[in-house]
C-alpha cells in the first residue's frame, strides 16, 4: 500500500522527467524523520519502490547539473533524512543489501552506515540491476514506480532490456548478455540461474548453448542522455 514516502518520491521522478525543479521536494525529502522513514518503508516492496524512483530521479537532476561522467555515481548530493547518500550508496547499500561493487555480489561490504544498513532490502531482488538501467532504453514505458505494481513492473522491465540487449546465435550456439549480469553473478543465482532467465524469457531451449559476457557500455549511453 501506498504511503507518503512512496508518493512523494513518485513525484520527485514524475517532476524529474519533466524537466521541471525539484527543489521543493527535495527539501521535503530532506526533512523527513529517519524513525518514520525507516518504520513506514517496512517491507521490501516499499523499499524497491521508494529507492528506485529517488535513485532515477536524482540520476536525471544530477545529468542536468553536472556535466561529469560515470563519476556521478559516486557524489553524495542525495539528501534525505538529514543524511546525504550517492547512486552507488542506495545501488550497492541498499537495493544490494551492503555488497562491494566488485566480487560478483559475493562480499558484504561492512563499512556502511548503520542507517543504510537499516534501511536496505532484506532481499537481493535480481530485477533491480535492470530497473536501474532502463533509463537508458530506447522504449521505457514506466514513468515512476508503484509499490502496487512493482513486481508487474520490474518483470517488464527485466524482459525488455534482456530482449533489446541479448544477442543468440544459433549457428555457433552462442548467447551473449550485458556483463553487467557478470560483475553482479550472485544476485542473480550465478551462471545456471541466468540461463533459465533467458529460458524464460525466450520461450526456449538454452541448454546447449554457451553464455558470453558482452562490455555494457554504461557510461557511453549516460553521457548521451545529457
Amino acid at each position: 500500500m501506498k504511503n507518503y514516502y512512496t508518493t512523494l518520491s513518485e513525484e520527485i521522478l514524475s517532476v524529474a522527467n519533466s524537466g521541471k525543479d525539484t527543489i521543493t521536494l527535495r527539501r521535503q525529502l530532506f526533512y523527513i524523520r529517519q524513525a518514520k522513514l525507516e518504520k513506514s518503508l517496512d517491507t521490501d516492496d516499499l523499499k524497491k519502490t521508494f529507492w528506485l524512483n529517488i535513485y532515477k530521479a536524482f540520476y536525471l537532476i544530477t545529468l542536468k547539473d553536472t556535466k561529469l561522467g560515470k563519476e556521478i555515481f559516486n557524489l553524495k548530493r542525495i539528501k534525505i533524512a538529514r543524511a546525504v547518500f550517492s547512486l552507488n550508496d542506495i545501488e550497492h547499500g541498499i537495493l544490494r543489501k551492503y555488497k562491494f561493487r566488485i566480487g560478483y555480489g559475493y562480499i558484504t561490504n561492512p563499512f556502511y552506515s548503520d542507517f543504510i544498513k537499516t534501511l536496505a532490502v532484506s532481499r537481493v531482488d535480481y530485477r533491480i540491476h535492470f530497473a536501474l538501467r532502463s533509463l537508458n532504453l530506447e522504449k521505457n514505458t514506466i514513468d515512476y514506480f508503484d509499490c502496487e505494481e512493482i513486481e508487474k513492473q520490474l518483470t517488464v522491465l527485466t524482459k525488455d532490456f534482456i530482449k533489446l540487449e541479448t544477442e543468440i546465435d544459433n549457428e555457433s550456439k552462442t548467447i551473449r548478455v550485458s556483463d553487467f549480469l557478470l560483475s553482479y553473478l550472485r544476485d542473480f543465482g550465478g551462471k545456471k540461474s541466468v540461463k533459465k532467465l533467458l529460458e524464460t524469457i525466450f520461450e526456449r531451449d538454452l541448454e546447449e548453448y554457451k553464455l558470453r559476457f558482452k562490455t555494457y557500455k554504461r557510461t557511453e549511453k549516460l553521457l548521451k542522455v545529457s
